[in-house]
């Protein structure tokens, strides 16, 4: 983990996760990524310290939230942003998506790849994928 850059490894379990992280920043983190959506938005909202900021991307669950009332459920000093590809394409992206494959090159970047398959294995590559037996990035080969 730490070789990736991680300093800590929290697990949401479904029991505790406010508790996990106030182990870790008893005031709570500077910032929250939250890659799973709408569905955890607003506990994440309430995981970060004052002022923090909480940015959502990569939302797989949509991006509307249900009876969602910015003023009772975004804590007073805390910041909600959001981030989705679509800023970043065409020519827009040219530049960040450059700076990637320099960065890859580089070697500072590794992708933890747990599995190549061939193309033509593609249905057992998904049936990996949807049991969760993946740990890293699947890779297809023709």
């Amino acid at each position: 983990m730490a070789a990736a850059g991680v300093g800590y490894a929290l697990v949401d379990d479904g029991r505790s996760l406010a508790a996990s992280v106030n182990a870790v920043w008893p005031e709570g983190p500077d910032y929250v990524l939250d890659l799973v959506g709408t569905s955890t938005t607003v506990d994440s909202l309430h995981l970060v310290r004052r002022g923090g900021m909480v940015c959502v991307a990569g939302s797989l669950s949509g991006w509307v939230l249900p009876d969602f009332e910015p003023i009772a459920m975004i804590p007073s000093g805390t910041r909600l942003t959001a981030f989705h590809s679509d800023n970043l394409k065409g020519s827009a992206g040219t530049t960040v998506l450059q700076r990637v494959v320099r960065e890859v090159e580089a070697d500072v970047y590794r992708p933890n790849v747990d599995r190549i398959f061939g193309l033509d294995d593609i249905v057992a590559a998904h049936r990996y994928m949807e049991n969760n037996q993946a740990a890293g990035k699947l890779v297809m080969m023709p």
